[in-house]
């Protein structure tokens, strides 16, 4: 089997911008590819796991978000790095926006806090979740890595300031650090 870092992208490799719907509103961390690349190097698959809400509500559709990634994926290449695979949830369970999907608008199964996207990417790519890791700034993030039975790696970067202050009881992090470096030191010190 193997190992993995499934990261969040808004807040983790990009900054977090609300509705981001549109590549030219795409401004990548400038830590991101150097963190990633050094997790490629030492073996890891690369999986963003990410919810898109703004398909749902009508916003943008799935298009405009692969053209988004495209960019990301451009700008890390650039820099020697990549993602192996990119997982998107569309899904948003709350109804009420003008020009909403409505056969999005459902509680599925892969839209975080629950761990649909990861277990999915961990049966297509044959992935131990006991050596992987998720990455993320949200508890929504550490609780799906949770449920899928990964490390977890809360980022005060992003939107994860604002995230350590709030009450964590269910899920806690296994580790909190400021940013995609500093979890990437963190993944690689135990992994040696």
């Amino acid at each position: 089997m193997r190992k993995a870092v499934f990261l969040d992208r808004d807040g983790v490799i990009n900054e977090n911008v609300d509705d981001l719907i549109s590549p030219d509103q795409f401004r990548m961390f400038p830590e991101a590819p150097k963190a990633i690349l050094s997790l490629h190097e030492a073996g890891y698959l690369i999986i963003v796991v990410t919810n898109q809400p703004s398909i749902a509500k009508g916003f943008c559709t799935m298009d405009d978000i692969k053209r988004i990634h495209k960019k990301m994926e451009k700008e890390l290449l650039r820099e020697g790095a990549r993602v192996d695979a990119i997982y998107v949830c569309p899904h948003h369970p709350e109804k009420g926006h003008s020009g909403e999907i409505k056969e999005l608008k459902i509680d599925c199964d892969c839209r975080k806090p629950k761990p649909g996207l990861l277990l999915g990417a961990m049966r297509e790519h044959d992935i131990d979740p006991k050596k992987s890791y998720m990455v993320g700034d949200s508890l929504s993030d550490i609780a799906a890595g949770k449920e899928a039975g990964c490390v977890t790696i809360l980022l005060k970067k992003g939107g994860g300031a604002k995230t350590v202050h709030k009450k964590m009881t269910i899920h806690m992090p296994d580790f909190t650090v400021h940013d995609l470096t500093e979890a990437a030191s963190v993944i690689l010190k135990k992994s040696s």
